[in-house]
């Protein structure tokens, strides 16, 4: 019973922060913190944790537990980073000024500006655009051509027997540069799509139509080509998103359980076609589609827990982000990987085994310790939040609207993946700058000679 007092207490103080912190958690306003107490926490840590301290999970993973204690020790760990990212999120507001209420509705209600005054340099900007989608676009050709086994193509043709190895050899087996991969086809091309979309919407002219047709097929293949469930739902997630931030769209209950049932359907053939059957399968809540949210997505933290600092020694300095130790030539030692090799030590020799993602006080605990999940709950309490107010502050430009909303998804998934990877992101920082890059040349061609005038004018 004190457990579950505990989660309803977490549960509501959290929620009252992250409300407070960011001017609302609402379904007709969703907003970055939303998606983070839904999605991070209460769907993919706090249910599971839940079911993992009462002993009535029934995890094939958690069975691996070699400490009992494990199972408190973890749920206090989940609890107490909700908590104390909530608490960051408000002390962080209160430090820089920042008026939740007041500028999210002011945001909100504020029109979409394409900001651009002269038909000429919306010409331009276009041009430049639609340069950087076209080396997207053949980023994606180059990726397939060298990409020894591809799954998708494979289960078009009919050809769904090997599809779980085929997902694996289509990482392992690839022989081109990884930069354009990751980069310019798997990163770039759904974010363009989304500024494309976002740029039809609102100015509605075929140009900027054409372009996301061609976008949005370019993005759904990178992003199923390997056969993973989830990146296609979250890019349809994203369009979704923008709909809405744009004005093109409001939540309704109808329209919300429309979405419900095209992303259940989507789950449901993903699965049917690597070979899941029966619907006890389905809706059994320890195993498939709900066992993998609810369950799967989280117990990897307690093993985490369980094992570091009992039967493997703490990562310390090897568990920092690979861009910061590459400065001092050190490879880096990811806590997942270590993990994965004790769990599944026969997939890792068959060359067989995925990832093991699960919430970042997994890793961060493999690191220092308790020490490390505070750490690393503080830090991201405050790179949200500074995340948070800069878009809520920045113009309502499509681009800016179209990154937010990739923030918006793509921090809560880098959330329950690790915590190496959120320290620096160079992805993030190289996107940001590549789409961003158009707008600041056009806008700079735009206000420099008015600058320049007005500069002479005075003198």
């Amino acid at each position: 019973m004190i457990w579950i007092l505990v989660w309803i207490l977490t549960l509501i103080i959290g929620v009252t922060l992250l409300h407070k912190s960011s001017g609302g958690l609402s379904f007709n306003k969703p907003n970055l913190h939303l998606v983070i107490f839904g999605y991070v926490y209460l769907i993919s840590s706090l249910i599971g944790s839940l079911l993992i301290v009462l002993e009535i999970d029934r995890s094939y993973i958690i069975n691996k537990l070699m400490f009992p204690e494990s199972r408190q020790l973890g749920f206090l760990l989940v609890c107490g980073s909700f908590l104390l990212f909530a608490f960051t999120t408000v002390i962080v507001s209160k430090i820089v000024g920042f008026k939740p209420d007041l500028e999210f509705n002011r945001y909100w209600h504020a029109p979409v500006n394409e900001v651009f005054s002269s038909e000429k340099n919306k010409k331009l900007f276009f041009r430049i655009f639609l340069g950087l989608s076209v080396v997207s676009l053949l980023s994606i050709i180059y990726t397939l051509l060298h990409t020894s086994t591809i799954p998708l193509f494979s289960a078009i043709l009919g050809n769904t027997a090997d599809l779980a190895k085929g997902r694996i050899d289509a990482k392992e087996g690839y022989t081109g540069i990884v930069y354009v991969k990751n980069i310019l086809a798997i990163g770039l091309t759904p974010l363009l799509s989304i500024i494309s979309f976002a740029y039809a919407l609102k100015t509605h002219r075929w140009a900027w139509r054409v372009l996301f047709g061609f976008l949005f097929v370019g993005a759904m293949i990178i992003q199923l080509y390997n056969f993973e469930k989830a990146p296609a739902m979250f890019y349809m997630i994203m369009l979704v998103l923008t709909s809405i931030f744009v004005g093109k769209l409001k939540l309704n209950l109808r329209i919300v359980l429309l979405f419900t049932a095209i992303g259940v359907a989507y789950i449901v053939v993903m699965y049917t076609l690597l070979g899941a059957t029966g619907s006890s399968t389905f809706l059994n809540y320890s195993q498939g589609p709900i066992g993998r949210i609810i369950l799967t997505q989280i117990a990897p933290m307690y093993i985490f827990v369980d094992r570091f600092g009992e039967v493997y020694p703490f990562l310390h300095l090897y568990g920092l982000p690979e861009s910061i130790l590459k400065l001092y030539d050190v490879d880096q030692m990811r806590g997942a990987r270590v993990i994965m090799m004790d769990l599944f030590p026969d997939k890792v020799q068959e060359g067989t085994a995925g990832v093991l993602n699960t919430l970042y006080v997994g890793e961060a605990y493999a690191t220092y310790g308790v020490w490390s999940v505070v750490f690393a709950s503080v830090y991201l309490g405050v790179f949200v939040q500074l995340l948070y107010i800069l878009f809520i502050r920045l113009p309502k430009h499509p681009i800016f609207i179209s990154l937010f909303v990739y923030f918006i998804i793509s921090v809560p998934r880098a959330m329950v993946g690790g915590f190496s990877d959120l320290v620096i992101n160079p992805i993030w920082i190289i996107l940001f700058t590549m789409t961003v890059l158009p707008y600041a040349i056009v806008r700079l061609k735009e206000t420099w000679p008015k600058s320049i005038k007005k500069m002479n004018k005075s003198s």
